[in-house]
């Protein structure tokens, strides 16, 4: 069975390939290089009767080339949310606006996810995630940085917090696939590590830039932001949990106690957030959420699509009723985990 795995072999195989003055030598590495944008990826996505756009700039055909190639046609067509009628994968516009549609976009990545950078001007692919970078495979480029149109494969790596990343497209690599371990440059990662460390750190990040002066006065030090959802990472989100509900739902919960109580869990019922909510609660539940490995979306405190199908299969996991609605209950759990 094919896998991500075999996904990312298959890129690193492809570093070094140079765009063609023209269609002599395509599947040669480095012969007839020139700057025409001449490539076997174009031509065999040509020969699956799709648009391959031979001789015009290629970063995100090369991406659907890897999944194809990878996957069949028809299962890398599903992955990037298109069919044969109307594909658009050579361009990395329609790229991310169809997974937009599809509620697969985030801000944090993941390996085998589709890195797309501002003004949609390229396109490359996550090979993994470590030390606050992300590392990329990338078509159509060159060493130099923010360089798409480079004219070959190459293998770079960005701080997490680039502006220029606009943000990823994940692609939901089915579980029965065999992902193995992912190279991130440094070191080897297993990929589910890899995702919820990145959600962790992101939401360490949140909790530091929108509750420092809260975090200050009850845990007296921010919080690390390291990626493991600890006993401290713990403590901060269901301090912000309880300032939020004394706040704006007139409870009277103890800022200095650590544990999920009785009191909280009679609180709860009243601080009810489903499709459509958004605010802090929101947040916390994402960041509680990722952590788990349940979701992968951004910390951006909108409960939208990826979220309720994230507190749907948490639910069925604590064997609660699976309504995507997170009340009483389902903070209970959270916060139990």
């Amino acid at each position: 069975m094919a896998s991500l795995k075999e996904l990312l072999a298959l890129a690193k195989s492809q570093v070094g390939y140079q765009e063609k003055a023209s269609n002599a030598c395509l599947d040669d590495l480095h012969e007839n290089a020139g700057y025409q944008n001449y490539t076997k990826y174009s031509r065999d996505v040509n020969s699956w009767g799709l648009e391959g756009c031979q001789g015009q700039p290629w970063c995100a055909t090369y991406q659907f080339w890897m999944e194809a190639k990878t996957f069949g046609v028809d299962a890398a067509l599903g992955h990037f949310h298109m069919d044969r009628e109307h594909y658009q994968a050579y361009n990395c516009a329609c790229i991310y606006r169809a997974f937009q549609s599809a509620g697969c976009v985030s801000r944090s990545p993941q390996a085998g996810a589709l890195v797309i950078f501002q003004d949609y001007r390229h396109v490359g692919r996550v090979t993994g995630i470590k030390d606050g970078r992300v590392y990329t495979n990338e078509g159509n480029t060159s060493a130099l940085y923010g360089d798409s149109n480079g004219g070959t494969v190459r293998e770079k790596s960005y701080l997490l917090t680039d502006p220029n990343i606009l943000g990823y497209c994940i692609i939901n690599y089915e579980a029965g696939e065999d992902s193995g371990e992912m190279d991130t440059g440094e070191g080897f990662l297993p990929e589910e590590t890899i995702q919820t460390k990145s959600q962790t750190e992101s939401f360490q990040r949140w909790l530091n830039t929108w509750y420092s002066s809260l975090l200050a006065t009850y845990t007296r030090e921010p919080l690390d932001e390291d990626g493991s959802f600890g006993p401290k990472t713990r403590q901060a989100s269901l301090l912000v949990w309880k300032d939020i509900l004394n706040r704006l739902y007139g409870r009277c919960l103890s800022l200095e106690v650590n544990t999920f109580d009785a009191s909280c869990r009679e609180a709860a019922g009243t601080a009810l957030i489903s499709y459509g909510s958004s605010g802090t609660l929101t947040a916390i539940a994402e960041g509680i959420l990722g952590a788990g490995g349940f979701y992968t979306g951004n910390i951006d405190a909108e409960f939208g699509p990826g979220m309720e199908q994230a507190v749907r299969k948490f639910q069925k996991a604590e064997a609660l009723s699976a309504d995507g609605i997170i009340g009483r209950d389902t903070w209970t759990k959270l916060f139990a985990v």
